[in-house]
């Protein structure tokens, strides 16, 4: 079998497999986070969220945490064992205000905004 076929059927088989798997896996609402901001913010998102008085809710929802914002790790403390502190940056909007988390094993708590 020569090169140019191999490479058809090869080609064929990845364009089903692709199809096949953004078909599925767009119904499941399935999400690939490799990324350590990635993992963070869908950690957060699957918990409850608990607001701080001086924060208002409408600020921020739960389906643009992963799009709108990031995890400043080097402001976060990540050693605590029972409840860890990250730090998120809007980085879509140009106002610069960040909201600190307590990460719980069930609560997600915003803390406060820092402008």
């Amino acid at each position: 079998m020569s090169f140019f076929k191999r490479l058809v059927f090869y080609l064929f088989g990845f364009m089903l497999g692709m199809i096949f798997l953004f078909y599925f896996m767009d119904k499941k609402d399935a999400t690939f986070n490799y990324s350590p901001n990635k993992r963070v913010l869908a950690d957060i998102k699957k918990k409850d969220w608990l607001f701080d008085l001086n924060i208002d809710s409408s600020e921020i929802k739960k389906r643009d945490l992963i799009n709108k914002f990031e995890v400043d790790f080097s402001k976060s403390n990540v050693e605590l064992d029972s409840c860890k502190t990250y730090v998120l940056i809007n980085k879509i909007e140009k106002k610069d205000y960040f909201f600190k988390i307590e990460n719980c094993s069930k609560v997600a708590k915003f803390k406060k905004t820092l402008f």
